[in-house]
């Protein structure tokens, strides 16, 4: 067997035989096709992983927030102790007011907040920045104590940190809410629930009347829009009262 003849048959055996030409198209298309497919793959399966890392991510975010607050707030519910003398005069209770707020520092216990129309029964601490609502509900600096006769605001995180404002949308006109200083208990009266932008600091002022409002956003995710409840004060009862 000649050099020619060898060759010839090892290519026809082992190797793959010329293409005719009129199926090089054909060819051609169907590595594009190929290619696309597995473009496709990789990329739903990049997206595949990517939603994965992110589900637990938001997973290890809100799990870690509501542990944190759980912890803050057994510990701030330990620290809690009455104070007053058991008088709702108001003379008696202003001045115990006034002077609570001027001594209370930063991320101190404020007191106890009860709403029992959605399930909230928590502490409240000074300040409302991200500090101290990761601990819960937060008492906003510029607004005065319960007692005081202002307009005592607190503001809580709607998704974060245990969602404690999470169904404040859900509070009715007429709704009880209790308030739980160390020197009184102090029963309101839901009146009004509206929508502000956060740029609306009217929302703080006095209303005139011994008042409560309750700050959260609206939506859920979005810091667009603020919800707000407005209470009135019904009843002043004597320190450690109420739930």
């Amino acid at each position: 067997m000649d050099t020619q003849t060898y060759t010839r048959y090892q290519s026809s055996r082992f190797g793959a035989r010329p293409m005719p030409e009129h199926v090089w198209p054909l060819r051609r298309n169907s590595h594009r096709i190929i290619n696309r497919a597995g473009i496709f793959r990789k990329f739903t399966t990049l997206a595949i992983i990517g939603g994965l890392v992110l589900a637990g991510y938001a997973g290890f975010v809100f799990g870690y927030g509501y542990v944190e607050a759980r912890t803050q707030q057994s510990d701030l519910r330990s620290q809690f102790s009455i104070s007053g003398n058991g008088s709702v005069e108001q003379g008696y209770v202003g001045g115990e007011a006034e002077a609570m707020k001027a001594r209370l520092g930063y991320l101190e216990l404020v007191g106890e907040i009860s709403i029992p129309g959605i399930g909230v029964n928590l502490m409240v601490v000074e300040g409302s920045d991200d500090e101290a609502l990761k601990k819960g509900p937060g008492h906003i600096p510029d607004t005065p104590f319960p007692g005081s006769g202002g307009n005592f605001a607190v503001a809580a995180d709607r998704v974060l940190y245990g969602a404690p404002f999470l169904n404040l949308n859900e509070v009715r006109v007429g709704d009880e809410v209790r308030v739980k200083m160390p020197y009184a208990t102090f029963v309101y009266r839901v009146q009004d629930s509206f929508i502000v932008t956060p740029e609306d600091i009217t929302v703080l002022q006095s209303v005139g009347n011994e008042a409560l409002t309750l700050i959260t956003c609206d939506p859920p995710w979005d810091i667009k829009q603020r919800i707000v409840v407005r209470g009135e004060l019904e009843q002043v009862l004597p320190a450690g009262s109420g739930s």
